[in-house]
């Protein structure tokens, strides 16, 4: 409304500053008895003639053009008629009627008509995008035929100067390179967010003044400058051991993943909430080796050592499962836990390990193991599928999963009585061995 007010009073202005112009042209070429005014006059006008330019009127949804008077030789009585009338040579006309223009500015020699049609809306975008529609097709066909024949005349007279192109393109490149060079910087030179990354170590006590200097005194999350004055209102993330701000940090509360592996540490700290959803989407993914993290751990936590057993003898009765048609019951009860308990050795989520520190997954693998080895003993056909001890020669059957008693060929995968068990003098390696060799000679020898 504001816009439209003053648009109003610049139109208005403009309008007396034009009525005032022709009346001083009008009385300057009354006062004057000699032809060559006319004709100065008349040829003004044959000039302006067969153009309009457009103004912008002050009311919102209409679009104003000055209509030129007809392409005639005027007289001293035309003239002087056209003073007489209010100078409307503004035909206001409704931007959705624009392409009915020649009909609405016919005007006779005598006076100038004016149509004007209220607007049905006071958006000021609204009116920008109309007037841009209506402008570009009133003038699009002009500046295209001008480009035109701008291009023809020129195009005899083209010369390509071939330093200059090679320069542009050398330029262009390293402006693409520069563009590619600053994608990869993630904030500023000075302060970069937080990247979503899994820390296992855990950060050492350093002073405040210390750690927020090193971020050069930036919040470590958003970035906003901190006055020295104010370093101690920060918050302390234990998981990304960064100061931030009170906007940041909600003092939400997680546990921390390398206390955990390191120190068994299940106690919640003080997190900013950046770490807290980093934690909390990886809750329950099993992303944690303690093999490869390292095998410590098992020895501080005798809870862990005792999944660990279990988890083992899953892992390899489930394989012995999958092979049997009758044990689709048994491998139900694989589903009350995650896959990768049973799947892969070593692999734990933060889920499991809290856990685990309950002692809520002990007992449920304890169940599950029960029932696999009841259908185990009870079944023919993995009964069928087990080994019998070559050192020993004792006809009870024996399986891998049975990890406490059995140890197996790393060669051969043949199972063994653990103490009996000697890699040197493995029979079943032996026997292959000697077909081997027996096969190759054999081979040699039809050669």
């Amino acid at each position: 409304m504001i816009i439209s007010a003053m648009e109003k009073m610049k139109c208005n202005i403009l309008s007396q500053q034009q009525t005032e112009s022709w009346s001083k042209e009008v009385s300057g070429l009354l006062g004057s008895d000699q032809p060559d005014s006319e004709m100065t006059f008349d040829t003004n006008i044959k000039q302006e003639s067969g153009s309009s330019t457009s103004s912008y009127s002050g009311y919102e949804g209409c679009a104003v053009l000055q209509v030129s008077p007809v392409t005639e030789t005027r007289t001293y009585h035309d003239v002087k008629e056209i003073c007489k009338c209010d100078v409307d040579e503004f035909v206001i006309l409704e931007l959705g009627d624009f392409n009915d223009i020649t009909e609405t500015c016919s005007c006779s020699c005598s006076s100038s008509k004016s149509v004007t049609y209220e607007p049905d809306f006071n958006s000021a975008e609204l009116l920008a995008k109309e007037l841009y529609r209506v402008f570009q097709k009133c003038w699009i066909l002009s500046v295209v035929n001008s480009q035109l024949a701008g291009s023809l005349s020129a195009a005899g007279s083209i010369v390509v100067n071939e330093e200059c192109v090679r320069k542009d393109f050398e330029s262009s490149m390293n402006v693409v390179q520069e563009i590619k060079f600053k994608s990869r910087i993630r904030g500023t030179e000075d302060w970069a967010p937080p990247r979503f990354q899994i820390i296992f170590n855990i950060h050492p006590p350093l002073k405040r003044d210390l750690v927020v200097a090193a971020q050069n005194f930036f919040c470590a999350g958003c970035g906003t400058p901190v006055e020295p004055k104010f370093v101690k209102r920060l918050r302390y993330c234990e998981y990304l051991g960064k100061y931030f701000c009170d906007c940041c940090h909600s003092y939400a509360e997680s546990c921390i993943p390398a206390r955990i592996l390191m120190m068994w540490d299940f106690k919640k700290y003080y997190v900013s909430n950046f770490s807290k959803q980093l934690l909390d989407s990886i809750w329950h993914q099993p992303i944690f080796n303690l093999l490869s993290i390292g095998q410590s751990l098992y020895a501080k936590a005798k809870e862990l050592d005792r999944v660990k057993e279990i988890q083992e003898q899953l892992f390899h009765i489930k394989k012995l499962l999958k092979t049997c048609r009758f044990a689709n019951s048994a491998l139900k009860e694989f589903e009350q836990v995650p896959g990768h308990l049973t799947d892969e050795l070593h692999l734990f989520s933060l889920e499991d390990l809290v856990r685990i520190k309950k002692g809520l997954l002990a007992p449920l693998l304890k169940d599950i193991l029960k029932a696999s080895l009841a259908h185990v003993a009870g079944c023919e056909l993995c009964q069928g599928k087990g080994f019998i001890c070559e050192f020993c020669q004792n006809t009870t059957v024996i399986f891998p999963f049975q990890t406490a008693t059995c140890r197996r060929c790393s060669a051969c995968r043949a199972c063994f009585h653990k103490q009996c068990f000697q890699s040197s003098e493995c029979p079943r390696c032996a026997r292959i061995t000697a077909r081997r060799k027996l096969l190759e000679s054999v081979a040699s020898a039809a050669t």
